[in-house]
């Protein structure tokens, strides 16, 4: 088992919220890193969200993402109105990001799940080159 690695930039000049993860992503290690990155004095209700979960193992259950929509929902006035790219590359992944999909909707919140960065950049449209996405993904990846 490999401890969950949660890490973030947010990009004030863009609205958008950068989410680098690592490891076993069980329900409580997410909601935790949630719940520091709204603590997060640069944090503003309706950023948009890049998520990049590639190397991301879900330990969740439908019950737990079941949970974290319930938690998400209660928190709705703490994250806004805002669309959300989940980048993704394993089939684990895609079920896990495929069911949170489907249980949000209805939510102030539009996600989609995308395996590459350009499409999901496009998407959030978000005016930044996908090169400076991954430098700033490896910055997340190897500071401590």
């Amino acid at each position: 088992m490999t401890e969950l690695i949660a890490k973030y930039k947010i990009l004030k000049e863009h609205n958008l919220i950068i989410e680098y993860y690592f490891g076993d992503l069980e329900l409580d290690s997410l909601i935790n890193h949630k719940q520091k990155l709204t603590l997060d004095s640069e944090f503003s209700p309706g950023f948009n969200c890049f998520i990049n979960l590639k190397n991301v193992t879900f330990k969740t259950t439908p019950e737990d993402i079941t949970n974290f929509v319930s938690f998400i929902k209660e928190k709705s006035s703490v994250f806004g109105k805002r669309r959300i790219a989940l980048i993704k590359n394993s089939p684990n992944q895609v079920v896990s990001t495929s069911l949170y999909k489907i249980l949000q909707q209805g939510m102030d919140q539009s996600v989609e799940i995308f395996s590459t960065y350009e499409k999901a950049l496009k998407w959030l449209n978000i005016d930044i080159d996908s090169n400076d996405i991954i430098k700033i993904l490896q910055k997340l990846k190897t500071s401590s």
